[in-house]
């Protein structure tokens, strides 16, 4: 059965009384009763979704929105919350298929003609700047470059290299700023770095 979007000004849509007997009776399971509540909520429905993502796929999310519905509505626990308990799954969906869009399109670029070339790793530049690298390194102290190695070589916490270099903490932070600030110049002087 196709859906039907509602006419009525939003004035008129909300005034309609919630039909209490046919939702406990939809709740006991009486299937002409679900049916009924489906028809009279499927055109306010079809309009929310309409007005949450736009007519794409709009039947196919109030079929979600009416299913869980059905599946659900044996654990509504009153009748009087049957409306905004709909359109709270009605909202839920809208957000949940908007989600999974914006997903799906960070994901995918669309196709441009320089995906076909590959690109071709440029093994001469890596090579020249991570020998600018070692020989800045080189320029550092012996104690700077241990702190540095020791830093670099696994994840560890300040306490582990204060422990291991024989420092408090807070000598530590201080000496493993100024060797990498030093550094840092080194490659700002030999225009490895970038000053941003």
């Amino acid at each position: 059965m196709p859906l039907q979007v509602s006419r009525k000004r939003p004035s008129e849509r909300w005034r309609t009384p919630q039909p209490t007997a046919r939702i406990l009776a939809a709740r006991a399971g009486d299937e002409r009763a679900m049916e009924e509540l489906i028809r009279e909520y499927q055109g306010r429905v079809a309009s929310f979704v309409i007005a949450q993502n736009g007519e794409d796929h709009y039947e196919d999310l109030c079929q979600t929105i009416f299913v869980k519905m059905v599946l659900g509505l044996a654990r509504l626990k009153s009748a009087e919350m049957f409306e905004p308990w709909l359109f709270r799954i009605a909202r839920n969906v809208c957000m949940d298929h908007h989600r999974g869009r914006m997903r799906w399109l960070r994901i995918f670029d669309p196709y441009q003609p320089w995906h076909d070339t590959i690109a071709q790793a440029d093994s001469d530049f890596k090579t020249e700047r991570m020998d600018a690298v070692n020989h800045a390194f080189a320029q550092l102290s012996a104690s700077q470059r241990r702190l540095l190695s020791l830093s670099l070589e696994r994840p560890r916490s300040q306490k582990e290299l204060a422990r291991l270099t024989g420092i408090s903490t807070a000598a530590l932070k201080l000496r493993l700023f100024r060797a990498r600030e030093r550094l840092r110049q080194i490659l700002l002087r030999g225009k490895i770095l970038d000053e941003t």
